[in-house]
């Protein structure tokens, strides 16, 4: 023995085979690495109740910049728990609400990861994600940097050692389509 503790039991760190969570409960997908994060930030879910409460305010400046300043709140929750000792399930919900510019963004929903490790070295994932609510999309340079609308994926990941893996995920999206500030195929204007 030599005298230090270690900071995580291996059936703490063992007990749960899921990926790492963005902030509201979402996998994290690498489309928008780095600018969303990816990387800077991760929940790492324990077994139980796992909550997440974040508010922040943003503004810009220089000559050409958006005026206004911005507010932002959000709330995730996730249960997550083992199933047997290779199946782990993850289940919960997130609201976020954006106030900038006299314009609000509202986006709540629910999400699930179901988690299977196959031995020492495979993990496999499913997820998906469900928004219930939302007022307006995004405005375009930003339209899925949050993950908003519904999703579902599937994952692979392949673990070198401890602290080297790779990943693979394929992931189908669905983006809402409530306020037509864009055009789609079949509304469009027509010419006179």
């Amino acid at each position: 023995m030599n005298g230090y503790l270690p900071a995580l039991s291996a059936t703490d760190s063992d007990s749960l085979h899921l990926p790492t969570l963005n902030l509201q409960g979402q996998v994290m997908s690498n489309y928008w690495y780095p600018y969303y994060g990816t990387g800077w930030y991760g929940w790492d879910l324990h077994q139980g109740l796992n909550v997440n409460l974040g508010a922040s305010v943003f503004g810009f400046i220089g000559k050409n910049a958006p005026s206004g300043a911005g507010f932002t709140q959000n709330v995730s929750a996730m249960y997550a728990m083992p199933l047997n000792k290779n199946l782990s399930l993850a289940v919960g919900g997130y609201l976020n609400r954006l106030r900038w510019n006299h314009q609000s963004y509202h986006d709540a929903g629910l999400s699930a990861v179901l988690g299977y490790r196959f031995n020492e070295r495979w993990e496999a994932y499913l997820y998906g994600q469900k928004s219930l609510y939302q007022t307006m999309p995004m405005f375009r340079p930003l339209y899925d940097m949050t993950s908003m609308g519904d999703r579902l994926g599937a994952a692979v990941k392949y673990h070198f050692n401890p602290s080297f893996s790779i990943q693979l995920s394929v992931e189908r999206g669905w983006m809402p389509n409530n306020r037509h500030t864009y055009f789609d195929q079949y509304n469009y204007p027509v010419p006179k």
